[in-house]
């Protein structure tokens, strides 16, 4: 069972990270707030109330602080995760079937997920979705 669950974690890290670096390559920057595409959007800014407008709605910045879950089915085994991130720092529980818990946690820095040393990139947080290498998408409790 422990070869099994380590092959899966290195066939989902495997995975994570052809999935990152294909969005690398698709976007310069996928923690910016607004869309760079000025030709079909016009944007306002209201700084009296600090936020940006798209043809008259206002766009509310929201904070990426909160509780994120997420689950995949691998090898008919239930890989369950959570994530919580609170300011500038992140923890996480991962459970795969029925073996113990495993945590993990680290540093935020803007959108982007850093291992608990700041160095490594692990993920981001786009609108209400976490990508974290080794991790099943997540999406926002609300």
């Amino acid at each position: 069972m422990k070869k099994n669950k380590y092959l899966i974690t290195i066939a989902m890290l495997f995975t994570s990270t052809i999935l990152m670096s294909s969005c690398a390559n698709n976007s310069e920057d996928s923690s910016h707030l607004y869309s760079d595409n000025t030709a079909n959007n016009s944007y306002s800014d209201h700084t009296s109330s600090g936020s940006k407008t798209q043809q008259g709605s206002p766009k509310i910045i929201e904070s990426i602080d909160g509780v994120y879950t997420g689950s995949q089915n691998i090898s008919g085994l239930e890989l369950v995760a959570k994530i919580t991130i609170s300011g500038n720092r992140w923890s996480a529980t991962s459970q795969l079937g029925y073996d113990s818990p495993e945590y993990n946690n680290g540093v935020v820095k803007d959108n982007a997920l850093y291992d608990d040393s700041g160095m490594i990139k692990i993920g981001y947080v786009t609108g209400n979705i976490v990508e974290m290498d080794g991790y099943p998408t997540m999406r926002k409790r609300q």
